[in-house]
C-alpha cells in the first residue's frame, strides 16, 4: 500500500509554537523559541511539517554553530499519530540539505538510549554511530532530564536520505 502525504514543509515561524504544544511543555516551547531566535542570527534553522488543513504534524531543527565540522540536527518530533509514515525522514532531508547548502560536510543526530526507533531510523539513513553522550534539559517540574543518548554521523553527500549506506 502506498500512501501519499501532502506537506508543507517550511520554516519555523514564532506564531508557530502553540501549534507545537503537542511536541512539549513550556520549557520545550521556550527552546523552541531561543530556535526561532538563533535562526534570525543565522546560528540555526528549524522547520515544521504541516498538513495543507494547518495542522502541524512534525518538527525539527538544525543547530548550524556547534561545530564547523558538521550541522547538529535535534528536536526533531512527529506527532505519535504520524509517526512511521516517512515524515521523520522527510524532515530529516531537508535538514541535511539546509546543513549542506551551509557549507557543512557532515549531520550528527542524538538518539536517547530507550528510544530503539529513532536509532534504526538513523541507520536505515545511513548514518554510523560516532559517540555517546550525557544529555539533558530542564522540564516543567524545575528538574531537569538526563539520559545517555547515542550520537550518530552522516555526510549528506555520500547517499541521499532514505537511500542506505
Amino acid at each position: 500500500m502506498h500512501l501519499a502525504i501532502d506537506l508543507d514543509v517550511r520554516d519555523l515561524q514564532q506564531t508557530d509554537l502553540d501549534a507545537l504544544a503537542w511536541s512539549g511543555g513550556d520549557e520545550h516551547r521556550r527552546t523552541l523559541a531561543g530556535v526561532v531566535e538563533a535562526g534570525w542570527r543565522g546560528e540555526a534553522q528549524a522547520v515544521v511539517a504541516e498538513l495543507p488543513t494547518g495542522v502541524v504534524v512534525a518538527m525539527g531543527a538544525l543547530d548550524l554553530a556547534r561545530s564547523p565540522d558538521w550541522g547538529w540536527v535535534w528536536l526533531l518530533a512527529v506527532r505519535p499519530e504520524w509517526q512511521g509514515l516517512g515524515i521523520g525522514t522527510a524532515l530529516i532531508g531537508e535538514l541535511e540539505r539546509r546543513a549542506t547548502a551551509s557549507g557543512l560536510p557532515a549531520v550528527r543526530i542524538a538518539a536517547e538510549h530507550d528510544n530503539p526507533r529513532a536509532a534504526a531510523l538513523y541507520r536505515r539513513l545511513g548514518y554510523r554511530q560516532v559517540d555517546s553522550v550525557v544529555e539533558s534539559w530542564p522540564d516543567d517540574t524545575g528538574r531537569r532530564y538526563v539520559t545517555v543518548s547515542g550520537v550518530f554521523e552522516r555526510r549528506p553527500g555520500n547517499a541521499a536520505a532514505g537511500g542506505g549506506r
